[in-house]
């Protein structure tokens, strides 16, 4: 018994047993700043949700479950768009709400890509009007389920 604890110990000093690795956030995807939650649900074309009394800041993982979530969700809502290049020809940006007590994340989406660096984790996309193709989703990271879906200039 104490000669395999001594292996396991000696394994994990070695890193032999390292812990995986943290997702990391897909291409296309950013994590705005708290600071731009109320910029981002204040949209001019469509509903957003509503505020909530906090924030946080989403990790990978909970963006990867949404992402994975949202397909189903928006072929549910819109059978004749073409979502068949979701999340990859959209530009994700993300923020993390609190609302009563619940972790939710809200998405602005844009087809295709914002550019790379700062500009586009740090600055909201707002587009009036735009269609079907630019919209916004909220996830309940605890339920694992989209609560808001709403798309540009669509009633």
């Amino acid at each position: 018994m104490r000669a395999g604890l001594a292996l396991w110990l000696a394994a994990l000093a070695s890193g032999a047993l390292a812990a995986t690795p943290a997702p990391r956030l897909p291409a296309g995807a950013y994590v705005l700043p708290a600071a731009k939650i109320t910029e981002m649900l204040r949209q001019c074309s469509r509903g957003a949700p509503a505020p909530g009394e906090g924030s946080w800041r989403p990790d990978a993982a909970s963006i990867i479950a949404l992402e994975r979530s949202l397909p189903a969700a928006l072929r549910a809502h819109d059978r004749d768009h073409d979502w068949s290049g979701f999340p990859q020809k959209w530009a994700r940006q993300y923020v993390g709400i609190v609302r009563n007590g619940r972790r939710m994340i809200y998405g602005n989406y844009v087809p295709g890509p914002l550019g790379t660096g700062s500009r586009a984790a740090a600055e909201v996309f707002m587009v009036c009007d735009g269609g079907p193709s630019f919209f916004g989703a909220e996830y309940d990271v605890a339920a694992g389920k989209i609560t808001h879906l709403a798309f540009n200039g669509v009633t």
